[in-house]
């Protein structure tokens, strides 16, 4: 079991010789891995998946040496769940047959970023860039929550139960201020915080908790999540958001479909940014930051081409699983550069567990 960070990087560049070339071990101090970094390192399709990512991108041309070191470091260092959402990303893209290049440098010119800014790739077919974000979504929050209370009470278990149909801001707002909650809970045992209750119980050997799941309701509370990295989309060619979904860093919020809650839930979110603000006349920046103050949430949103949410999970690290864990790409049939489905299908080539894809084009209203 690897539980140190010299551990891992022996792990993957055992599998790969473009890892052990980096001589990570020279420059990155040995430390315990933090839960994420654990999780994936005793992985070995993870790792595999890893490795495949690097040597596909230095093979391709598609990054240089160094961005790909920089992306390893990340991910052992400091940031692996977004560091590992771009590799998982990227492995996603060489599967497909589309020739991209990694880390693009961008003028204000060509991207709303009042600055200019790097993109995380663009697509040499169509021209098309895109930017990737890890989407641990409100499970992922809850999560979190819950660590962060039980750091403060550390005797009794915290839960989280009912709904966790909150915005991402409500709930980042919730862990900054988990001090107080948990004074309040040492106080009345249960604290409600909109739709969700917050409780203290004993510690026990196995819990059940229940949740109340309401896909429509959550996309409404994170309307705007899709315009927080506003700065990045292109002015002059089609951008695609590429949304990065796993089950083991979202605690199951998107995984497997079930009773099709993950598809009405990424649907309504990608219909809202597309439709509900493609007329908002409202300035970017109340929203977003770093972008023209004469820039509406109307431009952007008929900048954003398209929505994907990319759901990682390799097929290999479970053989027990038989359903299929599928993304969604979603298409906005009012942006200034609009994708087709011909292109959209370039997307779903060599994918084993299935993309779906939706244009909207009976549903534009």
């Amino acid at each position: 079991m690897n539980t140190k960070k010299h551990e891992w990087i022996k792990k993957l560049a055992a599998g790969s010789a473009a890892i052990a070339d980096m001589k990570l071990a020279s420059d990155i101090p040995d430390a315990a891995l933090d839960a994420d970094a654990f999780s994936l390192a005793n992985c070995d399709a993870h790792c595999r998946l890893i490795a495949r990512a690097i040597g596909d991108l230095l093979k391709s041309n598609s990054t240089s040496k160094s961005n790909a070191r920089n992306l390893i470091r990340r991910l052992i260092s400091r940031d692996t769940y977004g560091a590992f959402a771009e590799l998982a990303a990227y492995d996603w893209l060489a599967q497909c047959p589309l020739k991209f290049t990694t880390e693009v440098a961008m003028t204000s010119s060509d991207v709303l970023a009042t600055e200019g800014s790097t993109l995380d790739g663009r697509i040499e077919f169509g021209s098309m860039y895109f930017d990737i974000k890890a989407f641990g979504s409100n499970g992922r929050l809850a999560q979190r929550l819950k660590e962060r209370l039980e750091k403060e009470i550390p005797d009794e278990q915290v839960l989280i139960e009912e709904s966790w149909d909150l915005s991402f801001d409500i709930f980042s707002d919730l862990i900054e201020t988990a001090p107080d909650i948990a004074n309040e809970l040492r106080q009345k045992g249960m604290v409600r915080k909109g739709p969700m209750v917050i409780r203290l119980d004993s510690v026990k050997p196995v819990t059940i908790i229940g949740r109340n799941v309401e896909p429509y309701r959550l996309a409404k509370a994170n309307v705007h999540y899709p315009f927080r990295d506003a700065k990045q989309f292109t002015r002059n060619n089609p951008f695609i958001l590429i949304l990065v979904v796993h089950p083991w860093f979202n605690y199951l919020s998107i995984y497997n479909d079930f009773a099709g809650i993950d598809t009405a839930f990424t649907r309504s979110l990608a219909r809202r940014a597309f439709m509900q603000f493609s007329h908002d006349s409202t300035p970017l920046t109340s929203i977003a930051k770093k972008v023209p103050a004469d820039v509406t949430i109307g431009d952007a949103s008929r900048l954003l081409s398209a929505i994907f949410f990319v759901n990682v999970w390799p097929k290999d690290a479970d053989s027990s699983i038989k359903y299929a864990m599928p993304s969604w790409l979603y298409l906005n049939p009012r942006a200034t550069h609009r994708l087709t489905y011909w292109h959209a299908k370039f997307f779903c080539a060599q994918n084993p567990n299935g993309t779906q894809i939706d244009g909207f084009a009976d549903d534009d209203y």
